[in-house]
């Protein structure tokens, strides 16, 4: 199975789901904010954090209409970026700095070349490609280009467009690629959530690990992926859901939230276990006492021919099993056999 390296932890074959706590700009612009987000997917037992870097002069026109619905009606998505961009270059130096004093991965999307040399230069471990920009071919080359692990999100993509953006990925050499089922849509209802989509991914793109980038309310879709082989779960994340500046608050995960998702994919990859049935350990008393066996209905004295009314079939399975019930009807007792225990192949000849 396919496995990748990010910042010395390993991610996908049998490795625990590694989780990515999507801070985005939920920042707000402040970078004491930011802190406590790192301080908070540090809380959340996430594996890493990651933030957006942009500029909305260089994301969007003036007038690009928003496609997500948060009751702002008269706002353009240049009016929402524009709130959120005004972090410094000192700002992210100091972002990843305190994410490496926390001990947490911290990385970013990067929505535009000077943004991806910025995060170069501060030595992130890894990029994100967010689904929007999969046919931004020359963004993905420049991203590429840095020989770092990429994070690829698929949402609104057709199979010729992810096809396309990977082969745009190798051809520069890079082949460090976890490819993230996504639906772009802000939340995501469940039925729109096609997470039978990871399974095509896996069978479509063997070579690479898959993950999901999750929009569904909560966290059960995102537990329910990892049993169609998710191996990376992305989900949005807050310090505090009340904040209404950047549009990803309300539907982000907070710290208790995120516990909840880790325990979760814990419990998840734990109770998966095996595909072959041989003696599963927790069943072996099962096997002695909730199964049956050929069993006595009175005394039977040495000697006697056993007839099929002296046997009945009851728990526990200690003694003969009940296909053998032919072999044991006719049988002769080798010693006294006692009324309502298993008889045992000892007992007869």
């Amino acid at each position: 199975m396919p496995e990748i390296t990010i910042d010395g932890t390993k991610i996908g074959d049998d490795n625990p789901c590694y989780t990515i706590a999507e801070a985005g700009a939920n920042h707000d612009g402040n970078l004491n904010k930011a802190f406590k987000l790192i301080d908070a997917a540090v809380d959340g037992k996430a594996h890493s954090i990651k933030f957006q870097t942009y500029k909305a002069g260089k994301l969007s026109t003036k007038t690009a209409p928003k496609y997500w619905d948060d009751n702002k009606k008269h706002e353009s998505q240049f009016d929402v970026f524009s709130k959120l961009d005004n972090l410094a270059n000192d700002d992210w130096k100091q972002i990843f700095e305190y994410a490496n004093e926390k001990q947490i991965t911290c990385f970013s999307t990067p929505f535009d070349e000077k943004s991806v040399d910025l995060l170069y230069s501060l030595d992130v471990p890894a990029f994100k490609i967010a689904s929007a920009d999969l046919t931004h071919i020359p963004l993905i080359k420049h991203i590429a280009s840095k020989q770092l692990p990429i994070f690829l999100s698929t949402g609104m993509a057709s199979d010729l467009e992810i096809k396309e953006a990977i082969n745009t990925i190798q051809d520069s050499g890079n082949q460090n690629i976890v490819l993230m089922h996504c639906m772009t849509s802000y939340p995501t209802k469940f039925e729109d959530a096609n997470l039978d989509m990871i399974q095509k991914l896996t069978q479509e793109y063997p070579s690479l690990v898959i993950g999901y980038s999750d929009h569904t309310p909560g966290i059960l879709a995102a537990l329910f992926s990892t049993f169609y082989g998710s191996k990376v779960i992305e989900k949005h994340f807050t310090f505090d859901k009340t904040l209404d500046r950047s549009p990803d608050h309300w539907l982000s995960l907070d710290p208790a939230d995120f516990i909840d998702l880790v325990n979760g994919l814990n419990i998840a990859k734990i109770s998966k276990g095996s595909d072959i049935r041989n003696d599963f350990n927790c069943e072996k008393e099962s096997i002695k006492y909730a199964r049956r066996s050929i069993v006595s209905t009175q005394n039977i004295p040495k000697g006697t021919k056993i007839s099929k009314y002296m046997l009945d079939v009851k728990r526990p399975a200690t003694g003969i099993y009940p296909k053998f019930l032919d072999k044991v009807v006719n049988s002769t007792a080798k010693k006294d056999i006692e009324e309502d225990i298993p008889i045992q192949w000892d007992d007869i000849e």
